[in-house]
């Protein structure tokens, strides 16, 4: 976390990373009412990006390709599986899922934590 009187000479370049990250997270908690659209906006956004060179935000930005690569599969395997009346029960779990995955990175991001295994399926 950046705390008042921190600077360094590429304050410039983690800033701009930082703010990337913060709007991984608001595309995530986006997902769900939005009906998947941020999920697709976020997974373009960080699809052929490389992951920041600081561990911390690497670690976040790891954790939200892994979020949004999800999402993305869950809402397309949803609405084809709207046919066989399972596909509302997918998107739901889905929605939830994406919510608190995305509020739990979020809330470590605030405390200056790095996720531990942002690679696993669930937090």
């Amino acid at each position: 976390m950046v705390q008042p009187g921190d600077y360094t000479s590429n304050s410039g370049e983690a800033s701009a990373e930082l703010t990337g990250i913060y709007a991984g997270y608001a595309l995530i908690l986006l997902a769900a009412p939005t009906f998947g659209v941020a999920a697709a906006i976020g997974l373009l956004r960080v699809w052929g990006r490389s992951a920041p060179v600081d561990p911390m935000l690497r670690s976040h930005f790891i954790f939200q390709q892994r979020t949004l690569v999800a999402a993305v599969c869950a809402i397309v395997a949803g609405a084809l599986l709207i046919l066989v009346n399972l596909g509302v029960f997918v998107l739901f779990v889905m929605a939830v899922w994406t919510i608190v995955r995305g509020a739990l990175g979020l809330k470590d991001l605030l405390n200056g934590r790095p996720i531990a295994a942002p690679r696993r399926l669930f937090y």
